[in-house]
């Protein structure tokens, strides 16, 4: 196994160095070669890291930036690829223990759960922490998966969707589900991911971007929006989370209260996209 691992960083400050510094410190004593390249994305610092390859490119978004990325993971013949955010940190031992999965399991891709956490204190902060650990339960299928699979054999990897920065991060797998790759979840490793500070200003304006994006794009059809849109994922549902919004009455209230506002964010951005297409 060789393998290649893809971060891309775009004014992220030290949150890409904790990223980097977390791969780093796993690769001694591993009995197989790692590459790492990270993109960064016309951050307005260049980006500085001397144990691992820097590429810089114009601003153009994620999605260029992994297509970018992938094509030095090609070309370093890599038998399986990792692909990462800025804001992830692998917990110590997870390259070692990745290694163990692969060999373990025959399979295509794998989902791997991510842990999430926050310095922060603010409720909404708070609220999406509990939200985006409610992921972690079973493996829902194509019709409402929302987890994206990072950990992929390189020949199995059906490509990023240029252009696409929302939901971009899943079209892979969604992709190799539809052509009947073998993916699985594996709950050997895990990755932390860290949601920094959350407003609900900042999530709205953050969230009205990416609906923007998938709806203009025209690479991301509505259904495939709404299978996967908030209050119709399977897993919220499962018997695990169920206990969780017992144990936790106030959070549960927050994760619908941040669903309908962002439901009707969604929906009215959808309406005025129809008005001014019609009007055009």
């Amino acid at each position: 196994m060789k393998l290649g691992i893809l971060i891309t960083t775009y004014n992220d400050g030290d949150i890409i160095l904790r990223c980097l510094d977390s791969i780093y410190d796993q690769l001694d004593n591993l009995n197989f070669p790692v590459y790492v390249v990270c993109v960064d994305d016309g951050s307005d610092s260049p980006l500085a890291y001397p144990h691992f390859d820097i590429l810089r490119t114009e601003h153009r978004g994620r999605s260029y930036a992994r297509i970018e990325g992938l094509k030095k993971i090609l070309a370093e013949n890599c038998t399986h690829f990792l692909f990462l955010d800025s804001d992830m940190v692998l917990p110590p031992g997870f390259l070692k223990k990745l290694q163990t999965v692969v060999e373990n399991y025959d399979s295509d891709a794998f989902i791997i759960p991510e842990v999430a956490f926050s310095s922060y204190n603010n409720f909404w902060t708070k609220v999406k922490v509990f939200e985006r650990n409610l992921y972690r339960v079973n493996y829902c299928k194509e019709s409402g998966n929302i987890e994206a699979a990072r950990l992929w054999k390189l020949f199995s990897f059906p490509g990023f969707v240029e252009g696409l920065e929302a939901f971009e991060e899943i079209q892979p797998t969604i992709l190799g589900i539809k052509k009947g790759l073998k993916i699985i979840k594996t709950e050997e490793i895990f990755i932390y991911h860290d949601e920094k500070k959350v407003t609900l200003r900042d999530l709205l304006r953050k969230k009205n971007s990416y609906f923007c994006c998938m709806l203009e794009s025209g690479k991301c059809s509505k259904w495939d929006i709404i299978k996967r849109y908030y209050f119709f994922r399977p897993h919220l549902y499962h018997k695990e989370n169920l206990k969780k919004y017992i144990r936790h009455p106030v959070l549960t209230i927050g994760v619908i209260l941040m669903y309908l506002v962002l439901t009707l964010n969604f929906l009215w951005v959808s309406i005025s996209q129809n008005f001014i297409k019609k009007k055009e």
